[in-house]
């Protein structure tokens, strides 16, 4: 029996291509496929079936693997078309400068799933043998992902579009062309109310300071404007001066500089986990910042929803995905640390621990000898709270994403593949609806250094949640 060609062709990097890719066939791939006997219709299902069985031949299931990774290299290419097209704002760059962070599988190897190892991935060998992978292949952990969230009751081919788009390095990718071309002399100087007002009060004093002395210095300078330059010893002396009068301790230049690069890397980082359709651009040559003229700036405004059963219906799923995505990853990192050779003894310690960090508002620093171990480092790669925020943040945009597709497919508005652009836009606006209602709060929290308070709608939800599961 015949199948279509995106089962047995893979889209694979390409340098003697003009486009950067080429549909390659693969055919142990093209005759494994038509020994079966699938139906067409379900394909996808069947193959995940055999290729997630624990009971099959290992060598059928990594075909049937195989097959499945040629069917989401189209939506992987897909997406890094689309992102491209949303982000690559005067032609800095092009979908094919991201092709290599995900569509680096060559179809070469047969690769199954194993959770024990470090990449969750094993490559069967012609003896038949299982080696770890040193290589993660990026369309294999799609599949694995997707196995382990089937209720989230996307499609494998817009699971792998999502996956692409929330992979970190694409993410980091694209945080260079919207951010990290800045000098931090430019991110301080143009930074706003809203990354102001994240910031500890000694930070928004020293921030202050920059843009009392910076911006009146550049205001005086000439009308054509240059680069963003490092601050003079004379500058940053009056900053030092400002700061003191507000009653903070003088420090000398150096400190003061590396102060301002440390706080230049904050607001980096902020604008990183906050980056949206609407970014800004920077030209060099006149100093102006402006909206990217290419990208789209509908927001999720409840104030523009007509169907007030809409907006109910949004804030109910919200609630529901994010009790389910918390309980979820704090169950998995527990799981993770007890399957950990150097980190099972702190498996169990792992509860307590956000316990003494939320509850009682201790640092990490405090935290580390009570729970037995050897540093601050240690407790923060063990706790990391930064990193749960961000699991259950993605965790929980991905639910609600499938219950709002799978409510426009009732109501007939979708099909049951979506529009890719309507999807990529559809992220975009949920992951700000979900960062305004639980997450921005609560990142600002773990930001905020010492003395900080832990009132966010997430915070006292993981907090409760402590409370009930951790013994007095």
């Amino acid at each position: 029996m015949s199948y279509p060609k995106q089962y047995w062709h893979l889209y694979r990097i390409s340098l003697q291509h003009r486009q950067g890719y080429h549909w390659t066939p693969l055919p142990t791939a093209q005759t494994w496929l038509e020994t079966t006997t699938f139906s067409a219709n379900t394909l996808p299902e069947q193959l995940l079936q055999v290729f997630q069985g624990n009971q099959g031949e290992p060598y059928y299931q990594a075909l049937a693997g195989l097959c499945l990774r040629c069917y989401v290299s189209q939506p992987i290419l897909q997406s890094c078309q689309r992102l491209a097209s949303l982000f690559s704002a005067q032609q800095n760059f092009s979908y094919q400068d991201l092709l290599p962070l995900v569509l680096h599988d060559d179809g070469q190897r047969l690769i199954l799933i194993d959770e024990a190892t470090d990449s969750n991935q094993v490559q069967l060998n012609e003896a038949a043998q299982l080696s770890p992978c040193q290589f993660q292949i990026f369309a294999v952990e799609i599949l694995r992902s997707y196995g382990a969230q089937r209720e989230n009751k996307l499609s494998l081919k817009n699971w792998a579009f999502l996956k692409t788009k929330q992979h970190p390095e694409i993410r980091a990718f694209l945080a260079e062309f919207g951010f990290q071309h800045l000098t931090d002399w430019a991110l301080l100087n143009r930074a706003r109310k809203s990354q102001f007002e994240q910031l500890v009060p000694a930070d928004q004093c020293l921030l202050k300071a920059f843009h009392g002395v910076y911006r009146r210095d550049r205001r005086q300078q000439t009308k054509q404007r240059t680069k963003c330059q490092t601050p003079t010893e004379a500058q940053l002396l009056e900053m030092d001066a400002y700061c003191v009068d507000q009653g903070y301790p003088s420090r000398a230049p150096k400190l003061l500089l590396g102060d301002l690069h440390r706080l230049a890397e904050q607001l980096r980082q902020y604008d990183i986990w906050r980056s949206r359709e609407s970014l800004e651009t920077y030209d060099a040559d006149s100093g102006d910042y402006a909206p990217r003229r290419d990208l789209p700036h509908e927001s999720l405004d409840e104030g523009n929803l007509e169907q007030r059963e809409l907006i109910q219906f949004l804030h109910n799923q919200l609630a529901i995905a994010f009790d389910e995505s918390l309980q979820d990853n704090l169950k998995q990192k527990q799981q993770k640390l007890a399957k950990s050779k150097r980190y099972k003894p702190f498996a169990d310690r792992y509860l307590q621990g956000l316990f003494l960090y939320y509850i009682e508002a201790q640092s990490l620093a405090e935290i580390a000898p009570q729970l037995g171990m050897s540093s601050w480092d240690q407790a923060r790669r063990i706790l990391n709270p930064g990193d749960l925020l961000n699991q259950v943040r993605r965790q929980t945009t991905e639910k609600l994403l499938a219950k709002l597709l799978d409510l426009a497919h009732q109501k007939g508005l979708t099909g049951p593949e979506p529009d890719p652009n309507y999807l990529s836009s559809l992220c975009q606006q949920l992951e700000q609806f979900v960062d305004q209602e639980l997450f921005t709060e609560a990142a600002a929290e773990i930001r905020s250094g010492k003395n900080r308070r832990f009132d966010s709608a997430y915070a006292q939800k993981l907090k409760h949640y402590l409370t009930n599961a951790t013994p007095n």
